[in-house]
């Protein structure tokens, strides 16, 4: 499969790698405010919280590049 000479692909991975770094930060930020939330309202404890932020860093790690390809390639 090709897809393309290197020098006019490198732009485009240059995008999708910094969004999808962006958007991964983005979402485990989010992710640790709102346990932080539910911890400071006694909804949940410390391992629940924990749980929660591995099950968002495993779920966002293969969603990230996937969904910042979508967009770079949209937005081409």
């Amino acid at each position: 499969m090709s897809i393309g000479d290197c020098a006019a692909v490198r732009p485009f991975a240059v995008g999708v790698a910094g969004l999808s770094a962006a958007l991964y930060v983005t979402g485990l930020s989010g992710v640790l405010a709102w346990v932080t939330g539910l911890r400071r309202r006694g909804v949940a404890d410390s391992r629940a919280a924990r749980d929660w932020y591995l099950l968002a860093a495993l779920v966002g790690l293969p969603a990230a590049p996937l969904l910042a390809f979508t967009l770079v390639s949209a937005l081409r």
